[in-house]
C-alpha cells in the first residue's frame, strides 16, 4: 500500500470518528437541560442548520452509502433527536426544530455528495483513470 493510499484510509477512519462522535455530542446537547446547553450567540435556527449540516458533511465523506439511504437516515435522525425531547420537562420537541435539523443534514449531504462528485470528475479529467493500486 502506498503512502498517499493509507493517509487516505486513516483520515475516512477519523472522518467517520468525528461523524460518530458529533452525531453523539448533538445527541447529549438535546437531552441535557436548555439553560445548559452551550450557545453560540446566533439566531436558534442559525445553530441548528449548521450543527447538523455539518453532521451531515461528516456523515456523507465518512461513510459510502446511497444518496436515498443517507439522507432518509438523517430525516429519521432528526426525527429521533427531536422525540427524545417529549419526555422530557426540561426541553420540548418542535416541528421547525425537526424541520431545520433535517434540512440542515440534507444539505450538508447533498455539499458533500456534489463536492466529491465534481472532485472524481476533475480527477478523471485531469490524470485519466487509473486502476487501485494493491
Amino acid at each position: 500500500m502506498r503512502f498517499e493510499e493509507r493517509n487516505i484510509g486513516l483520515l475516512g477512519q477519523f472522518v467517520r470518528f468525528s461523524a460518530i462522535g458529533f452525531a453523539l455530542t448533538l445527541v447529549i446537547l438535546t437531552i441535557v437541560p436548555a439553560a445548559e446547553r452551550p450557545e453560540t450567540g446566533l439566531q436558534h435556527d442559525v445553530e441548528h442548520f449548521g450543527a447538523f449540516s455539518l453532521l451531515g458533511l461528516l456523515f456523507a465523506f465518512g461513510f459510502r452509502a446511497e444518496a436515498r439511504s443517507m439522507l432518509l437516515g438523517s430525516i429519521a435522525f432528526a426525527a429521533f433527536i427531536e422525540g427524545t425531547q417529549i419526555p422530557l420537562q426540561t426541553r420540548h420537541a418542535r416541528l421547525e426544530d425537526f424541520l431545520v435539523d433535517a434540512a440542515g443534514l440534507c444539505v450538508g449531504i447533498l455539499i458533500a455528495r456534489l463536492v466529491s462528485r465534481s472532485y472524481l470528475r476533475l480527477s478523471l479529467t485531469k490524470d485519466g483513470f487509473r486502476a487501485p493500486v494493491e
